[in-house]
């Protein structure tokens, strides 16, 4: 397919570099809601990043964290990606991001995610927007693939493949970065057969480590949420033709009950096993041999469940009696390094407060284990590594160093999170120098080749 560049939808002048902006190229249609997308083309006519629509989501969780980050248009054919890139770009390596938003919510069209800056450092930038929430995890598994996201994102990533030359990229330098809920996919197409070929390296940052759905769950919820749709509709609408609104509103209702747990961060949706999705995907050494990727980057932050667990009062009030309780019974294997001694778990010995015991043990579990344990085995197949810990901790109280904290330093867009609570507080100059090391560090990352035993190297910024 022949690529037509149009103009750029907007140009600035950042760090001494003027950089272009392409918004809103189409990747892709759904025929019907549920259904698998299909590659297709074409562009927005728009002057700014916030016109391009993001797909129809409720709220997110961690709003009181992070902020409201701007109101982009919601609409169920948002198949969208976003370009930067340096005027005159010729051969530059290609960043392409899936964001995260815990299966629910975001979109590469958000301000957060503005690329200007990081393409200002040689780059060619790609953001993209892909299913979420119930529009993208019900419905019926033996009609797909893959989940229906990940079949998003292969389109995407097809895409840059074949057309990201016309702005300046090389198809064969593309990095795949993923945050949270996209560092899930970036995992999945790393592995993936169908994806091998198109890209380089992969970044995973703060990847959310969760077994899939069984489908018989996603048949269960599906059910579910089309008899509160029928119950709720005055029409006579059903879950392919009621208000995407009411759809979210009913597949989240329609979700079982699940029991509060101390120690632990719930999902609501998740991706769906289904039959092109592969069983080892979360086993280190399966994914270390699958992994068709030349080099891994692996990111956490030093406190990622403190972000789901510092405004509910039974985990913030933990005590060491309950803490000892909880996490006594756990496999030496679940607990983190700080917590654990000869197999034994240390609980107060620890020198941690009950909170921080359990924010600890929470975040190796569901975050942490996954990325030291698949660093390892990658490094002992020869493959090149680079694994990086983020420490800077947020003045909001128990939010310490959260879930998503390093997000507003990735693009370097601090202003799009003027109103983060978990930024209030810290000195804008301090801010910019976090910035700066972790924009250059992926920047680092994408541009050249690692040592095949690349140390960690994750820089701890105190306020």
């Amino acid at each position: 397919m022949r690529t037509v560049v149009a103009f750029p939808s907007s140009q600035a002048r950042v760090d001494g570099v003027d950089v272009q902006a392409w918004y809103g190229l189409r990747y892709a249609h759904a025929p019907r809601r549920f259904a698998p997308a299909e590659a297709a083309g074409g562009q927005l006519s728009v002057q700014c990043l916030q016109q391009v629509p993001v797909f129809p989501q409720l709220p997110s969780r961690l709003t009181a964290a992070m902020g409201e980050g701007g109101a982009n248009p919601q609409d169920e054919d948002a198949f969208f990606l976003n370009v930067w890139a340096p005027a005159q770009a010729q051969g530059l390596p290609v960043l392409l991001f899936i964001h995260g938003g815990a299966w629910m919510t975001g979109g590469g069209s958000m301000a957060w995610y503005d690329a200007t800056r990081l393409a200002a450092q040689g780059l060619v930038v790609v953001n993209v927007n892909y299913r979420i929430g119930a529009l993208g995890h019900l419905g019926w598994p033996q009609a797909h693939e893959l989940p229906l996201p990940a079949a998003d994102l292969l389109l995407a990533l097809q895409w840059v493949a074949e057309h990201v030359h016309a702005y300046g990229g090389d198809a064969g330098r593309i990095t795949l970065m993923g945050q949270s809920a996209g560092g899930w996919y970036a995992h999945l197409l790393s592995v993936l057969p169908q994806a091998r070929g198109m890209l380089d390296r992969v970044a995973l940052l703060s990847m959310g480590v969760r077994q899939p759905w069984p489908t018989e769950r996603q048949r269960m919820v599906t059910a579910a949420a089309a008899a509160r749709v029928a119950d709720l509709s005055s029409g006579g609408a059903d879950l392919h033709s009621a208000p995407a609104a009411l759809v979210l509103r009913a597949g989240l209702s329609a979700l079982p009950h699940e029991a509060f747990r101390l120690g632990y961060a719930a999902a609501a949706f998740l991706p769906v096993a289904s039959a092109g999705l592969p069983q080892g995907l979360l086993e280190p050494g399966w994914a270390a041999q699958a992994c068709h990727a030349r080099a891994v980057y692996l990111r956490h932050t030093a406190d990622e469940c403190a972000a789901f667990f510092f405004q509910t009062p039974a985990q913030r009030q933990v005590t060491q009696q309950q803490v000892d309780e909880a996490l006594a019974s756990w496999p030496a294997a679940d607990l983190p390094p700080s917590l654990c001694r000869h197999g034994r778990f240390l609980g107060a010995q620890s020198g941690l407060s009950p909170y921080r015991q359990l924010v600890a043990a929470a975040s190796w579990r569901q975050f942490q284990r996954f990325p030291h344990e698949y660093a390892k085995q990658l490094r002992q197949l020869g493959k090149s590594v680079q694994l990086a810990r983020f420490t800077l901790e947020s003045p909001l109280d128990g939010f310490h160093s959260g879930h998503c904290l390093d997000l507003p330093f990735q693009f370097g867009q601090l202003s799009a999170w003027a109103d983060a609570p978990m930024l209030a507080g810290l000195r804008l100059e301090m801010l910019e120098a976090v910035s700066r090391h972790w924009m250059a560090e992926i920047v680092s990352f994408t541009v050249r080749d690692l040592a095949p035993h690349a140390p960690a190297n994750g820089v701890p910024f105190a306020t």
